[in-house]
């Protein structure tokens, strides 16, 4: 995968940003808005996309490289949240270390993860990136929620069962193993509603964009250093702890994608939810998704030539 075609697709994405954040500053798009699309991506285009990516001729190999995938993104989460422990370990104030941690560990995987490996790799690759997704959701929704609500238990595993992308990706694996197609409208309409998922993603990701003050952002040095977390840090040690792992490039390049996107957006939602300050993390967010528009190529191009792919 070229550095020139990454930026391509990359830069895409950020052109569809940009006029969801044009659409904001001219009012076109509201909060109200911003609201409805982002609950069309959760609970309509998102199980769309994973159904989709499932719907493919049964194979044991693939079978195989699923599993191999899906233990590998298990374990990846415990090894970000220790790095992300020790180094925003000496933090005093509680919020800053949380925001920070949480950024560090959560990617953006779903709203630009997904659209990404779609438009790079296509639905063999996204086959492979719905396990991170799935694992995504799975980690969000325990770990993630207590670092926001540490004696909260009971919401936890209601917003766990209720997650669309959970079942969705059991739909997935029930429609790839059976012998039986799906008919051709089903599979017509999953391909109409999954094309969504990239222009409506970004705009709700610009739109967001719309209220936050720029001027704050050259003097936090804590927003530069977890933007290098991020963006940086981990992607480069995903690059280096995938490369000697016998798996098709595919599958690896799809779980780096994922790993390398920038600040989930879930960070911002969550701070709303649980109702403590959002200004840092919406610059946090906003931040680290403009950077990768230079990190997120030259991640994708580093392993492309590591890995021979």
């Amino acid at each position: 995968m070229g550095f020139a075609i990454t930026v391509q697709q990359v830069g895409l994405m950020f052109i569809f940003i940009l006029l969801g954040l044009f659409g904001a500053k001219k009012h076109w798009i509201g909060d109200q808005a911003i609201s409805g699309m982002t609950n069309i991506l959760v609970y309509f285009v998102t199980p769309a996309v994973i159904v989709q990516a499932f719907h493919r001729p049964f194979s044991w190999g693939e079978m195989r490289d699923l599993g191999f995938v899906a233990g590998l993104d298990f374990l990846l989460y415990p090894a970000m949240i220790g790095l992300t422990f020790l180094l925003f370990r000496r933090i005093q104030d509680p919020d800053l270390r949380r925001n920070l941690r949480y950024g560090g560990i959560y990617s953006n995987s779903g709203f630009m993860g997904i659209p990404l490996v779609s438009a790079l790799l296509g639905t063999h690759g996204v086959f492979f990136a719905v396990l991170y997704l799935a694992m995504f959701n799975v980690y969000a929704w325990t770990h993630g929620w207590r670092m926001f609500a540490p004696d909260e238990r009971g919401g936890v595993v209601k917003q766990l069962v209720t997650n669309p992308a959970i079942p969705a990706v059991f739909v997935g694996l029930a429609v790839f193993v059976s012998p039986v197609a799906l008919p051709d409208f089903v599979v017509n309409g999953l391909g109409m509603i999954s094309a969504m998922n990239a222009p409506l993603s970004m705009f709700v990701i610009g739109a967001s964009l719309a209220a936050v003050r720029w001027r704050t952002f050259a003097s936090d040095k804590w927003l530069w250093a977890g933007t290098g977390v991020r963006n940086v840090l981990i992607p480069l040690l995903g690059v280096l702890i995938l490369w000697p792992i016998p798996l098709q490039y595919d599958a690896k390049l799809a779980t780096l994608v994922l790993l390398a996107c920038p600040v989930a957006a879930y960070l911002v939602m969550f701070s709303v939810m649980h109702k403590v300050s959002t200004d840092f993390p919406t610059r946090f967010v906003c931040l680290s998704t403009l950077v990768s528009i230079l990190t997120l190529p030259a991640t994708i191009s580093l392993a492309t030539t590591l890995w021979g792919g």
